[in-house]
């Protein structure tokens, strides 16, 4: 007996153990790989400002510091530094590490090679810089590496103050129930040993209760299991489109509920519409009827319209499942509104055998699991609005000049490398200035927006229309020649000038082999005045 009650005390204490010398350190490796991740797609985003640029320097690219500024702010970021090659701060969100010099070996033996280099720095501790942190934050340096070459680095500061908690929070738990279970089957042993052996009956009832426990700690960790897999996954990207597939294949497959089908979706919630973007088992039949979808119908708009779990038990009795077709058979549901802030962003359903209870536990479970969810989901709109802002102009809608000059470039290559017709038209409004005098400002605004919704809309889904600049605008016509390139251009300027105030004269330019996208803009520039030279209004070559 004393050998099994020193054995139990053994087990109970390596468990522990185990979990605070192995588990622990386990998880704030994954936070520090799961942010040195997030901080190299940070880093990458910001990096295409530098792109072309031999080294980093003082002189920021245009519109940086306003990209760098949003990307603090929908990150969540502590601070972002970028450096020169030399280690010179050329900027950083807090003004005061601007000018100081990192002169340490990491960065110029790990970093300045293309290496990746994350350190944590816990609160009240030293930086890798020496500043002392007033949070939990993983410092990553990310390198610029142009054609190969250092170019300069960032320095992203992800802030894991409430990850860090939140994880320690969980192992204390699981901590204190590994405690539990180990005092209580020493408790137990030593109760059995205090009973006559002619209660053999209560002995079997107390081992029954021994694996309860165990059982317990098993669903435990089971569900522990389930939202790290679901965490891992939300660390992989910021896409919608890849991320939400992934998140709906480990819920389906991980989530410990009886009965639970291989099937499911998620809808995102747009104004009154509600869109499928991820769902796994459904035909053709399931897919038609849930085109058209508003926060009003059937399981799932209630559980947009009640922010609630909705729990459904058969769909052939439940008269809240208002949407039915042909050969549906009978199933339960479970909905669960994915919450970012208190908003309902979007609902995750799924099925479950007719007629099936679902514990209450399990409910709590998917709470922790949709609200995970619904801020990844909050954060991949964030970035995805911010990077669209960054490459359109705001006045049109149109591609802006950054934009431009990377997509005339990848067109200028795939013609020289597949030997395929490129060419490029610049449309200017005739006489705009006169126009803005005459009628003001914002009438001339109306009609540049109108303008460039004329050439958007006229021109194809391979070609890409931009703002060049006040009332210039550019449309990329890849394999077109000049034939083909004349009638959309030539079709664009008489929409115009059928159904609006003002006229463009517009110059065709048609790529050479060997020449550059910018020989291109300045050739159609050169056609376009001569068709101003020529009567305005009108299509002229170069």
């Amino acid at each position: 007996m004393r050998i099994i009650v020193v054995t139990s005390l053994i087990a109970g204490v390596s468990l522990s153990c185990f979990s605070i010398f192995f588990l622990s350190p386990s998880f704030t490796h994954q936070i520090i790989k799961s942010t040195e991740s997030e901080a190299v797609k940070v880093g990458n985003f910001l990096s295409i400002s530098f792109r072309g640029m031999d080294k980093v320097s003082r002189e920021l690219p245009k519109g940086f510091v306003e990209i760098a500024q949003e990307a603090v702010a929908v990150f969540g970021l502590q601070k972002i530094k970028v450096f020169a090659p030399d280690g010179e701060t050329v900027y950083s969100s807090s003004e005061n590490d601007i000018g100081t010099i990192n002169e340490r070996d990491y960065f110029h033996n790990n970093v300045a090679w293309g290496q990746v280099f994350s350190k944590v720095a816990y609160r009240d501790t030293k930086s890798l810089e020496d500043q002392v942190m007033g949070a939990d934050v993983v410092e990553t340096y990310v390198p610029i590496m142009n054609s190969g070459k250092f170019a300069g680095a960032f320095e992203v500061y992800f802030d894991i103050t409430a990850r860090k908690r939140e994880l320690d929070e969980l192992l204390f738990k699981s901590n204190s129930l590994l405690l539990i279970v180990a005092i209580g089957l020493i408790l137990a042993i030593w109760v059995i040993s205090l009973i006559p052996r002619h209660s053999f009956r209560k002995q079997e009832e107390t081992e029954k209760k021994i694996i309860q426990q165990s059982l317990a700690l098993q669903e435990k960790n089971s569900e522990l299991e389930v939202l790290n897999d679901v965490s891992r996954v939300l660390s992989k990207s910021i896409d919608p489109e890849t991320l939400l597939p992934l998140v709906l294949e480990a819920v389906v497959h991980k989530l410990p509920v009886v009965n639970l089908e291989k099937k499911g979706g998620i809808m995102l919630v747009e104004g009154e519409k509600m869109k499928l973007v991820a769902h796994l088992g459904h035909d053709n039949s399931f897919l038609r009827h849930h085109e058209n979808i508003s926060i009003n119908d059937c399981l799932c708009g209630l559980a947009v319209r009640t922010g609630e779990i909705i729990i459904s038990k058969n769909s052939h009795t439940d008269s809240r499942h208002t949407i039915c077709y042909e050969n549906m058979e009978p199933h339960g549901h479970i909905i669960v509104p994915l919450k970012s802030a208190n908003k309902v962003v979007g609902v995750l359903y799924l099925y479950l055998a007719a007629d099936i209870e679902l514990e209450q536990f399990k409910r709590n479970l998917l709470e922790s699991m949709a609200s995970q969810i619904g801020m990844a989901i909050d954060n991949a709109r964030l970035y995805g609005e911010t990077k669209k802002m960054s490459l359109h102009d705001p006045l049109t809608g149109l591609a802006n000049r950054r934009f431009l000059d990377t997509s005339l470039q990848q067109a200028v290559i795939m013609a020289e490398r597949y030997n395929k017709p490129l060419c490029v038209a610049m449309f200017d409004i005739d006489l705009f200035k006169k126009y803005n005098d005459q009628k003001g400002h914002d009438a001339g605004d109306k009609q540049l927006f109108m303008v460039a919704d004329k050439i958007a809309r006229s021109s194809r889904e391979s070609d890409l229309a931009a703002r060049y600049g006040g009332e210039e605008f550019i449309l990329i016509l890849p394999e077109t020649d000049l034939s083909g390139a004349h009638m959309v251009v030539d079709r664009i300027r008489q929409n115009i000038a059928d159904t609006l105030e003002v006229t463009v004269s517009a110059g065709i330019a048609k790529y050479k082999k060997g020449s550059s996208g910018e020989e291109l803009i300045k050739l159609a520039d050169m056609a376009m005045y001569k068709a101003k030279a020529n009567g305005r209004n009108r299509v002229e070559f170069a």
